[in-house]
Parts: C-alpha cells; sequence; structure tokens
C-alpha cells in the first residue's frame, strides 16, 4: 500500500466485514446477539489477525521463500489454515461448547465449522482491494504482512 490512508481503508473495511461476520456468529453460536458484543468481537478478531499476521511475517522471512510462480495459490495454501485457526479462537470466545484442543482445531460441530468457514472467505473478500491492486498477492507475499 502507498499511502497511510489507504492503508487505514484497508484496516476500516478489515474491522467492518470482522463486525460484521462477529454479529452473524453471535446469532449463529450464542443464545443473543448485540452489535455491542459484535463489535467488541470485531476488535478482537483484528488484533487476532495483527498477532497471527506477525506470526506470518516472521515465519515467511525466515523460511527465506522464494517468489511464487502462482502468487494467488499460495495466498490461499498460507491464509486459509491461519485463517481457520483465527475464526476458530473466535468461535471459542463466543461459545462453550467450541473450547477445547480438538473443537479449536476442527471444530465443534457443522454450524460452528461453517461459520469459520465462512469467515475465511469474509477474510479473503476484505483482501479484495490488495488482491486485485497492481502489485496483487505479490504486496503480501512471500512473507506476509500484519493483518490476517
Amino acid at each position: 500500500m502507498d499511502s497511510g490512508w489507504e492503508f487505514l481503508g484497508y484496516v476500516a473495511l478489515k474491522f467492518l466485514a470482522y463486525v460484521m461476520w462477529c454479529y452473524v456468529g453471535v446469532g449463529l453460536l450464542r443464545t443473543e446477539r448485540t452489535l455491542r458484543s459484535a463489535f467488541g468481537l470485531g476488535a478482537v478478531r483484528l488484533m487476532l489477525g495483527v498477532l497471527f499476521g506477525f506470526g506470518v511475517f516472521l515465519i515467511g522471512g525466515m523460511a527465506h521463500l522464494e517468489a511464487p510462480s502462482s502468487p494467488m495459490l499460495l495466498y490461499l495454501e498460507i491464509y486459509a489454515p491461519v485463517r481457520w485457526m483465527e475464526w476458530g479462537v473466535m468461535a471459542w470466545l463466543m461459545r462453550r461448547q467450541d473450547r477445547g484442543p480438538a473443537a479449536l482445531l476442527l471444530g465443534a460441530d457443522n454450524q460452528s465449522r461453517l461459520w469459520r468457514a465462512g469467515g475465511i472467505l469474509v477474510s479473503i473478500i476484505a483482501d479484495l482491494p490488495i488482491l486485485l491492486s497492481r502489485r496483487g498477492a505479490n504486496e503480501m507475499l512471500p512473507i506476509g504482512r500484519f493483518l490476517c
């Protein structure tokens, strides 16, 4: 991203996407749905993205990866599993059934797994401004960026 405004717009887009998806999750995985809880969970999800994104950045930097022949495929290979775990942490925060190692890795039930898969799709859609930009996935790869 070339400017600070573009970065702020990207972060705002990610945050709004996460709030909306957490609002869906609160309705599916909890008994009550409030916009306040969705905003709080969206903020937690954004911070998880920073934390996990920093991990991708560090691991990618240590791996000394070559420029990918298919950046979009590499993007999906890296970010889909990372985001599965991130949305798993969010499910864990929302619902008692999603706690424990097996539920964190696999999801407690089909409802949780589908919500997590939807979260991955939401995250990818929120990345479209970067993915469709002039530098595309190359801006994120091979060493990643700080927001997953």
